[in-house]
């Protein structure tokens, strides 16, 4: 027997995943390369004073981080929400591992 927090979340997911996979990571790589470019830009900002001391330079380093954050945390979400929704479906057919 599967929650209704399992249920809502695999209709969430089916509906996320119905398309193809490189239209969400796409999608989801260029959301979260945003909120890390602002997270990485601030916290630079706030706590140290690489701005004045890197040039302009350091702009393209903190897009190049922001793309790689921004990649990996697409996969990372992509890959647990595939398990979580793998391992509720096993539940609900009652094959535990």
């Amino acid at each position: 027997m599967i929650t209704n927090e399992e249920r809502r979340f695999m209709v969430q997911w089916r509906e996320q995943k119905s398309g193809p996979k490189w239209k969400f990571y796409l999608l989801f790589s260029i959301a979260w390369t945003v909120v890390a470019f602002l997270v990485v830009f601030f916290l630079a900002k706030l706590f140290t004073n690489l701005w004045e001391t890197g040039g302009s330079g350091l702009i393209y380093i903190f897009i190049a981080l922001s793309v790689l954050i921004g990649v990996s945390s697409t996969h990372f979400t992509y890959v647990h929400n595939e398990k979580r929704y793998r391992k509720i479906i096993n539940k609900e057919k009652g094959i535990l591992n």
